[in-house]
């Protein structure tokens, strides 16, 4: 008895394992050539992460659309502010220079890249002293009429030499006390000398308003060149200033460099602990070999294929960015119950032909059930409005059938061409520790799974609103509050 079952592989799984060995070259040829263009679609996606929360919602939620309809309308509303704060007093004067000469560099920045540069009130205050009357109350303007006329009566009374006493003083032709009601409601004096600074805060702003919405490349081009001129200019200016950023640009290349940052440390740790586990179950280093590369090419189609009619993926989004990670850590499922067949009837005494026909046959209809389950679960998600929901529907669904797909075809050839030698015996038999285990405590297994089932639908019972988070400042990068933007 080989491969734990005394029945034999079917011819129908004998016929597709002669197969694949015998077209392998040409089937890893095909694989290999289709997997240039997958891998430039899958890295484009890549390059176009869009951190937006909009990314995440439908494309005709009425959010979304008034969010389109500004940009369109308005399209240079986004901002990036520089910040300079200081810890002693004396230094806004420094903090002031320094923004003074950024705004001058910046302001020779290209038209499309940048619109105003600001580093005070001037027009706000302007506006408001050219349309002061506009501001005024009604009862005010009409008494300043009052005296005007007044003192108008008198001057062409007087000249005329109508006046009924010579001696009559002119009527006084003063505001002052309506100067000082405004003076102390004017709001524009916040800023004595024209900049965005506050002594007491120990902090100056400079406003750089860009030229056209900017998103992801565009966004980081402008704050990285505005960065540069600024390590150009503060060690003769002032080299113990703190600066920092804030506005839509900020915001949205420190979420898009979190969700970089992140999705780098996901995909390397996945990598590395998919190769670890891999390594520890089978104890046969070849088995990496053999597991990941079908793995990786169907990541890379799947991801390929959502990018062409009629899913037309053309970015990826917080969402979605993770889904690689999520396809090599579902889709190994399946090529690692067909090696562990494989390598069980090996370690058995089965040759390579043999072993693969008795693995194929072992595992192709529950894999390919698991594979169909998951892809399933995937997909349901398509049928959803949320852009970040369908996205993943799609491209999950689709990875996890290529995953099966791959790991039948070009494995079988793969560990033909490895496999040359006997694989050594298993040293570790952790099942064989266990198994005894849970048959001698059954009882005590089930009885604590039915009490977590228990406690888990008590758990379920009371969700409701009130656990949907709705706060969407709790989406950002959690280090934004101590050092980034939102500090």
């Amino acid at each position: 008895m080989i491969g734990g079952s005394s029945s034999s592989p079917t011819p129908k799984s004998r016929a597709f394992v002669g197969w694949t060995l015998r077209w392998g070259k040409w089937l890893w040829a095909a694989a290999i050539l289709l997997a240039v263009p997958s891998i430039s679609r899958t890295a484009r996606l890549y390059m176009h992460l869009r951190s937006e929360l909009e990314q995440l919602l439908p494309q005709n939620a009425p959010s979304v659309l008034a969010v389109d309809e500004l940009r369109q309308r308005l399209p240079s509303l986004q901002y990036l502010g520089v910040v300079v704060t200081f810890s002693r007093d004396g230094e806004l004067p420094a903090a002031e220079a320094l923004l003074d000469e950024l705004a001058a560099r910046i302001r020779a920045y290209p038209p499309g890249l940048v619109k105003t540069v600001r580093t005070g009130d001037a027009v706000e205050r302007k506006f408001v002293e050219d349309h002061a009357p506009l501001y005024m109350d009604l009862a005010d303007l009409t008494t300043i009429r009052d005296r005007v006329e007044a003192r108008r009566d008198w001057e062409a009374s007087k000249e005329q030499g109508a006046l009924l006493d010579e001696d009559e003083p002119p009527p006084p032709l003063e505001f002052d006390d309506i100067q000082k009601k405004y003076d102390e409601r004017n709001l524009a004096k916040r800023f004595d000398d024209g900049h965005f600074a506050s002594e007491k805060e120990h902090c100056a702003l400079l406003l750089v308003q860009a030229g056209e919405f900017v998103t992801g490349g565009r966004g980081k081009a402008l704050l990285d060149r505005v960065q540069a001129d600024l390590a150009a200019l503060r060690p003769a200016a002032a080299p113990d200033l703190r600066v920092g950023f804030t506005g839509d640009i900020a915001i949205n290349v420190e979420e898009t460099d979190a969700l970089l940052s992140d999705l780098s440390v996901s995909s390397v740790l996945v990598v590395v602990l998919v190769v670890l586990a891999i390594v520890f179950y089978f104890e046969w280093w070849r088995s990496i070999v053999v597991l990941l590369p079908p793995l990786f090419l169907a990541t890379a189609y799947a991801f390929a294929l959502a990018a062409l009619p009629p899913l037309r993926v053309a970015e990826l989004n917080s969402n979605t960015a993770f889904l690689g990670s999520i396809i090599v850590g579902n889709g190994i499922n399946f090529g690692i119950v067909l090696l562990a067949r494989y390598v069980e009837a090996r370690r058995q005494g089965a040759g390579t032909r043999e072993a693969l026909e008795l693995g194929v046959w072992g595992s192709r209809t529950g894999t390919l059930s698991a594979a169909l389950a998951a892809g399933v679960s995937y997909a349901s998600l398509a049928l959803t409005d949320f852009r970040g929901f369908r996205q993943f529907g799609f491209i999950g669904g689709i990875g996890m059938v290529l995953s099966w797909v791959l790991a039948f075809v070009l494995m079988p050839p793969l560990v033909a061409w490895v496999d040359r030698g006997p694989i050594p015996p298993k040293r570790i038999a952790i099942m064989d520790a266990i198994a005894p285990w849970t048959a001698r405590n059954r009882v005590l297994i089930v009885g604590l799974a039915c009490i977590a089932t228990v406690a888990a639908a008590y758990k379920v019972r009371s969700f409701g609103p009130n656990e949907i988070e709705t706060d969407f400042s709790r989406l950002r990068r959690a280090d934004t509050w101590q050092r980034g933007e939102g500090y």
